[in-house]
């Protein structure tokens, strides 16, 4: 059997023997989808890039990490989830001490007002978005952010669709909760 034909689990195994093909196999196989999801993540493609490649590479460096109990896809999915939101929060952490540092001087601006509720909301979402489990999350990304169908999802997730649909039932009443609070601000 080639490697084209062999599960990401029996690759993950291989490449835990140090089988740089089967290496190869899974980049090939999921660098693109990671990057769209880490794209949910970041506003910038290359951001996502340089996140999943760094996800590829602690594969390289310690494969052995890898649980082979569970479905591989949702492990890879859940460690490039986990570097994102890491990137984020460091991200988020450096704004922050900007922000701090540097006032606008015209706040009367038209512009800035805008600038000011974009802002305000992105914010707002984000904070919904932390709040939600990794499984909420994950439910978000990948079908919001990736479009994939509800069928897709329950496969990479190793869940039933009807878990993922009352999940995302559940994530758009707790979005629309948390805009409609931000509509009615002055």
């Amino acid at each position: 059997m080639n490697n084209t034909q062999r599960t990401d689990e029996e690759l993950m195994a291989q490449v835990v023997q140090g089988d740089r093909m089967a290496f190869e196999m899974l980049y090939d196989r999921y660098f693109d989808k990671l990057v769209w999801f880490a794209r949910g993540f970041m506003d910038d493609l290359q951001k996502a890039e340089d996140l999943v490649q760094e996800v590829f590479i602690k594969i390289i460096k310690r494969p052995e990490l890898f649980d082979t109990d569970k479905k591989f896809s949702t492990w890879i999915y859940t460690v490039t989830g986990n570097v994102c939101r890491n990137a984020l929060r460091d991200e988020q952490n450096r704004h922050r001490l900007m922000e701090e540092q540097i006032r606008p001087v015209h706040e009367n601006s038209t512009v800035i007002h805008h600038q000011a509720d974009y802002h305000l909301l992105k914010e707002r979402i984000k904070k919904v978005l932390e709040t939600l489990s990794n499984k909420e999350r994950n439910i978000y990304l990948l079908r919001f952010e990736q479009e994939l169908s509800i069928r897709e999802i329950a496969e990479i997730m190793d869940i039933p669709e009807g878990s993922v649909k009352s999940g995302i039932y559940y994530l758009l009443k707790k979005f629309s909760n948390h805009l409609k609070e931000f509509m009615h601000e002055n």
